[in-house]
């Protein structure tokens, strides 16, 4: 009898270590991220420039500006400016008074600063962040 009792105490105790169910796969992966999570919103801004170029800026960190000219994207980045925020890079100086106006100039060979005055740019009306309108094909005189 003794043996008896010590089998189902043995059997008691193995029905309470069964191993736990498997996870449901949702339970091992983490959660979807949030719509715009994955890629935050880089301010992008269409802008309407004095010569009928469209272009569009983005601002993906403090430190960087993508603009498109002419459907080639420049990631250029933050140099020193006495007013504004001045980009550099790629032979192009993308330099803006807040939000709404930029002026895009080109550098010269061996300029940090261009001597060149550009053309002005304003945000285009209605140009909201991430307007993914087309944009225009530059004229072949500003080019």
């Amino acid at each position: 009898m003794m043996r008896g009792a010590g089998l189902l105490i043995l059997a008691l105790a193995l029905a309470g270590c069964e191993p736990a169910a498997k996870p449901s796969m949702s339970a091992t992966r983490p959660p979807a991220p949030p719509a715009g999570a994955v890629n935050p919103d880089a301010g992008v801004r269409t802008y309407a420039c004095a010569d009928g170029r469209r272009v569009q800026a983005g601002y993906p960190d403090h430190d960087t500006a993508v603009v498109d000219v002419g459907g080639h994207a420049y990631p250029l980045k933050a140099a020193v400016s006495a007013d504004g925020v001045r980009y550099v890079g790629f032979g192009l100086q993308w330099w803006t008074k807040g939000m709404n106006e930029a002026r895009l100039s080109r550098l010269r060979d061996g300029e940090t600063v261009a001597s060149d005055p550009g053309v002005l740019c304003r945000a285009a009306p209605g140009a909201l962040p991430n307007d993914n309108r087309p944009m225009a094909k530059p004229s072949e005189e500003g080019t």
